[in-house]
């Protein structure tokens, strides 16, 4: 098990330790949520923020949580490719994310609202070989494995912070090893739920 050297962690997710299905939703960072974040910008510049209805602040936050994911998750030694890694992201961060979905669901159900953020999302995906649906739902992927809310991933948490010698902020004792193996099987199961195996 490997821990994130992220600071001020605030939500523990449990991810694979291979990260082979991050590269395949690693373009929504810089191919999609930035070139967003930059219309959504030029639009505020025009007094028309919500025009893309979420803010720069909210779209950019997004692309750097996905960004630092991917550095956080280098490549692994084939010995941890069958393991998991637990990181700890602030939840201010995933509530970027989260918003970001919920705005790209609406652009897809085809909301008044979200009528220009669907237009832009078609003309990225087109560019992308992607339509609206697959980015939604590569970000929705996304959104799974890091909001994985099962107690199974407190579970791990706990483990990897003892295994470290760190306090894991429960105050029973640590994880038995069946409880662990319990969990990861949890785990495993609930990656496999969001497309990931």
């Amino acid at each position: 098990m490997v821990t994130s050297r992220l600071r001020d962690p605030d939500r523990p997710c449990v991810l694979p330790g291979d990260p082979s299905w991050l590269h395949e939703v690693r373009y929504l960072e810089e191919k999609v949520l930035r070139v967003v974040a930059a219309a959504a910008n030029a639009a505020a510049f025009r007094f028309d923020a919500a025009r893309y209805v979420l803010s720069v602040g909210v779209l950019e936050g997004a692309a750097s949580v996905i960004g630092r994911l991917a550095a956080e998750m280098d490549e692994p030694a084939d010995s941890e490719r069958e393991g998991i890694r637990v990181l700890f992201l602030p939840g201010w961060e995933l509530d970027y994310l989260w918003q970001v979905l919920a705005a790209f669901r609406r652009a897809q159900a085809g909301e008044p609202e979200a009528a220009d953020l669907r237009e832009l999302l078609d003309g990225i995906g087109e560019g992308q070989g992607r339509t609206v649906e697959q980015i939604t739902e590569d970000l929705q992927r996304v959104a799974a494995m890091l909001m994985l809310d099962i107690p199974a991933v407190p579970t791990l948490a706990a483990a990897a912070l003892h295994s470290l010698g760190l306090p894991s902020g429960n105050p029973g004792p640590p994880p038995d090893a069946a409880a662990v193996h319990e969990a990861v099987v949890q785990v495993r199961a609930g990656w496999a739920a969001a497309g990931v195996r």
